[in-house]
């Protein structure tokens, strides 16, 4: 199964924002055992961060996991140029697909084959995630 299979079992039909569907993914994906604590961390990163203001919950939950597993031991973010090209990479991926980060701005969209917009776009973060932990051979299982 691919990521982004995962990411749409716990996001089409269930109650789960997208953040919450990307942690729950990726945490099941990439082995992560990451406590009950963490996701409740990442869980009001939804829907704009509950206001529709803010960026995509999913893309920030996918920045997250870059950072997990891409920083050292006490490494810093100056420090991380791994994570930070990663980061950039999926920045310009998204924004050249769908324009914008802002959450009510996508939810907006009209994309053909998904009743749902947020649908599309934690689908497409999950795939090129899995594409930049691949690509920088990230195992973290």
């Amino acid at each position: 199964m691919k990521l982004y299979e995962l990411v749409n079992k716990y996001h089409i039909g269930t109650n789960l924002t997208c953040a919450e569907a990307m942690f729950k993914a990726c945490n099941e994906y990439y082995h992560l055992n990451l406590a009950e604590e963490t996701r409740k961390m990442f869980s009001l990163m939804g829907i704009g961060m509950q206001t529709e203001k803010s960026c995509c919950g999913a893309f920030t939950v996918a920045v997250g996991v870059i950072g997990l597993v891409t920083t050292q031991e006490g490494q810093t973010d100056y420090d991380n140029i791994q994570g930070y090209e990663m980061v950039c990479e999926l920045t310009d991926f998204f924004t050249s697909l769908f324009t914008t980060l802002h959450c009510a701005e996508l939810l907006q969209l009209e994309i053909i084959g998904f009743d749902n917009p947020c649908h599309a776009l934690v689908e497409e973060i999950a795939k090129k995630l899995e594409e930049l932990l691949f690509k920088k051979k990230i195992n973290y299982s």
